[in-house]
């Protein structure tokens, strides 16, 4: 049986040297993750061997974001995705999200409208062909509305997966998908052709996430290490092995008691110990 990979998305420490971050995080025995270093100090070339030599992979770049028309429109920002996708060999790049989710920066219930959603969907649409032409795919990384919120009982994943070109692909947080009120390991099943990443997160309490405001600190409630809430990690990882998934991510939108490298630590080994990770 091939397992997964172990990576990680965040858990950005910005008081820390990275290099050192980086290395314990590896040391734990983390192969990759899910974000680049175009950003980073120094020489890019450099720093992609340094990281490399670490035993860790670029998993995806976070690249594309805003109005995603105007983005298919800025022909410069177009060249400068593609350019970072071919620079660390990847054949996928991420957006951000969309007028659905829009509650989490304002108040539950703010979900847009079914206009909006059609306006995104033309411009998500625009960006998958013009990063289609150089062989770069897009993923979209769900939350918990895409399930919860409908338009003519459609519920916005499903006008992702049926209106909007193909070639998208999810990078699908399985956390989200159960906080929205579906069983993760069924829609890992139903969607298993359009998922590009796994990003495994869990939660103690599946109402309080949905009340979420991300410029209020005191709302970031719910999230906990893999193992100790009531997603079902295990069979996420098993159908992530069995639909042919090379990564499981390992995100957590805010800590709970432990530091993040505890939460790690101990999130690699539930892992680990199901079998499903190396």
């Amino acid at each position: 049986m091939s397992k997964l990979k172990a990576a990680w998305v965040g858990f950005r420490q910005p008081d820390a040297d990275p290099w050192k971050v980086y290395e314990r995080y590896a040391a734990i025995g983390y192969h990759g993750m899910d974000g680049d270093l175009w950003e980073m100090e120094g020489d890019r070339v450099e720093n992609l061997k340094h990281f490399n030599d670490l035993g860790l992979e670029v998993v995806s770049s976070w690249a594309v974001r805003g109005d995603m028309k105007e983005f298919a429109a800025d022909d410069q920002k177009i060249a400068e995705v593609i350019e970072r996708a071919h620079f660390y060999n990847l054949d996928a790049v991420t957006m951000g999200g969309i007028s659905v989710i829009s509650s989490f920066n304002s108040y539950y219930g703010n979900n847009g409208t079914y206009d909006e959603l059609m306006y995104d969907i033309e411009g998500m649409n625009a960006v998958i062909e013009k990063l289609g032409r150089e062989g770069i795919g897009l993923m979209y990384h769900n939350h918990y509305q895409e399930f919860t919120v409908s338009y003519d009982g459609v519920s916005v994943m499903d006008y992702l997966l049926t209106d909007v070109d193909r070639r998208l692909k999810l990078k699908l947080d399985v956390g989200w998908v159960w906080v929205g009120g579906v069983d993760p390991v069924a829609f890992m099943e139903k969607a298993k052709d359009r998922i590009g990443l796994l990003h495994i997160k869990d939660f103690y309490d599946q109402e309080i996430p949905r009340h979420l405001v991300n410029q209020k600190p005191e709302t970031r409630i719910g999230f906990t290490m893999l193992g100790t809430g009531k997603v079902d990690i295990q069979g996420c990882l098993k159908k992530g092995v069995e639909i042919g998934q090379k990564w499981a991510i390992v995100e957590q939108d805010t800590m709970r008691n432990l530091t993040m490298e505890e939460d790690l630590t101990g999130s690699f080994l539930a892992m680990k110990e199901s079998g499903y990770v190396e």
